[in-house]
């Protein structure tokens, strides 16, 4: 079987988040391409990133069941986790087993942040935030941690 070449210019952009209020602002800016959706992956999701200055990849977060893998193409990566922090030059790489760590990445350099994430793709996989009384679970309805919908 031929491995199909990806093509990215053909690979939609996506931007924003679809987090409620006032979670948005922080990751509103962030571009990412389903270069994984573009080769056909149906087990894993593997997508393109990139991060503008003064942006995050996300809000921290820790996912229930998927597995998440990170390598950096160019720019450089604060790491922020419930454990610590650190930095990921170009070529250096991260891995966030389910329930584990709680993480995101920020841009706080002065050029994009272009990296790879893959990620399992677990149809039960929800995510918790913690310190901002935020969930999800696998219906995508963003919930405060007593349950109420956003």
């Amino acid at each position: 079987a031929r491995v199909p070449k990806i093509d990215l210019a053909t690979v939609p952009v996506r931007t924003g988040t679809n987090y409620p209020d006032p979670h948005a602002a922080a990751v509103s800016d962030r571009r990412w391409q389903g270069v994984g959706d573009a080769g056909f992956l149906t087990a894993l999701g593997v997508n393109l990133c990139t991060i503008p200055p003064g942006v995050w990849s996300s809000q921290m977060h820790v996912h229930t069941h998927e597995d998440e893998f990170v390598i950096v193409l160019s720019g450089t990566a604060r790491v922020v986790t419930d454990c610590g922090e650190y930095t990921l030059s170009p070529g250096e790489m991260a891995a966030f087993p389910a329930d584990g760590e709680a993480h995101h990445l920020r841009n706080e350099g002065t050029e994009p942040l272009v990296f790879l994430v893959a990620s399992s793709r677990d149809s039960q996989d929800g995510c918790a935030y913690p310190g901002i009384d935020m969930k999800v679970g696998p219906d995508n309805i963003y919930r405060h941690e007593d349950g109420t919908p956003y």
